[in-house]
């Protein structure tokens, strides 16, 4: 009987043990399958990710390292040295990577009309898109893309054009529209950058001064924006959903009739949070810290940015979130291909989810 009782209160510890410790950790199998060596794919960042009506997803990537890694993991170079983005289609057992013309053209997966109104003499070392977050809509896939121009010859020397949305057919990827945004930097705010899709609207943000900002469309393509209060017809009423210190990219998605943000510190901090509420526009509250992104290589040089959540691969009421790691100093890529890879976690819906009292 005392063993039977001691056994007991041993499991009642464990149990409390594990409720106590349940936290976020890395998904190093989600993390390898992007872990991809040659004919197409190699690294990227951006990692958006968009759940289609055959079950498949289409992940969204900005900068994108095509060619070849050898088993010492360096990269050779090519030219150009990457393409601005691309489409990787996950069937679930394979990731097939999307991007215009023969693969030694290098041409992106979403090309500036300049660019290509040009026969490309405009190419995308001057023009190019850096994709924003998507959705299907009357099974069309539709993408906001960010469209900058370089300045100089510094790495940082680019400024912001404008703002449009593609669409592509289902399910071929057929490029069939391009929509230039008419908010596209109303009060600096470059809508696109995290969708939400309800049976009403579709929620567009964005992030402006570390903040972010709420509109939505409606069925008759008519743009609202939120004024912290109510809706208004005029972008210039904008103000912030909240006020933090955010990242340019991050995520807002409905669970179990609540909404969830998930968003990276800004100034390529390495903390990662969530915010719930009950609207897809705020208040928003319950602030967890949920995971401190760590440097994959012993390299001062490197840093993470522009957390994402993929609520479609959740499994064991587990959220699914991706991470991007950087260099400042572009010769890393070539020497250790690892370092520009998504990098997935795990985190527990009841650790976002649960309230203080």
């Amino acid at each position: 009987m005392y063993r039977i009782l001691g056994v007991l209160a041993l499991a009642l510890i464990v149990l409390g043990c594990q409720k106590e410790t349940k936290e976020a950790y890395p998904d190093d199998a989600f993390t390898k399958r992007f872990w991809l060596n040659g004919g197409g794919f190699t690294g990227a960042d951006g990692t958006y990710s968009v759940l289609l009506p055959d079950g498949r997803t289409v992940w969204i990537f900005g900068d994108t390292f095509l060619g070849t890694v050898t088993p010492e993991l360096t990269r050779e170079k090519t030219d150009p040295l990457y393409i601005r983005n691309c489409f990787l289609i996950d069937n679930g057992d394979s990731l097939v990577t999307m991007h215009q013309g023969k693969p030694e053209e290098f041409k992106s997966m979403l090309i500036p009309t300049i660019v290509t109104n040009s026969n490309f003499e405009i190419n995308e070392r001057q023009y190019w898109y850096w994709p924003g977050d998507g959705w299907v809509q009357d099974n069309l896939l539709k993408v906001f893309a960010s469209e900058f121009h370089t300045t100089g010859d510094g790495m940082w020397d680019f400024e912001f054009v404008q703002t449009a949305i593609l669409t592509f057919s289902l399910p071929d990827f057929t490029q069939l529209a391009v929509d230039s945004v008419p908010y596209s930097n109303v009060m600096g705010i470059h809508y696109g950058h995290a969708v939400c899709k309800t049976d009403s609207f579709i929620y567009v943000y964005g992030l402006h001064k570390s903040s972010p900002y709420a509109a939505r469309i409606d069925k008759h393509n008519k743009w609202e924006f939120f004024d912290d209060m109510a809706w208004s017809d005029s972008p210039s009423d904008s103000k912030p959903m909240i006020e933090l210190d955010g990242s340019e990219q991050f995520s807002i998605f409905n669970h179990n009739g609540s909404y969830i943000m998930i968003m990276q510190e800004g100034s390529l901090g390495a903390r990662i949070y969530s915010y719930i509420s009950d609207t897809p526009y705020g208040p928003w509250r319950n602030k967890k810290l949920l995971y401190t992104t760590p440097i994959a290589y012993d390299n001062d040089q490197l840093f993470t940015y522009n957390a994402l959540a993929h609520p479609q691969f959740t499994k064991n009421n587990e959220l699914l979130i991706s991470y991007n790691t950087n260099s400042f100093r572009l010769e890393d890529h070539y020497e250790n291909a690892g370092i520009y890879r998504p990098r997935f976690i795990r985190v527990p819906f009841d650790l976002i989810m649960e309230e203080e009292n």
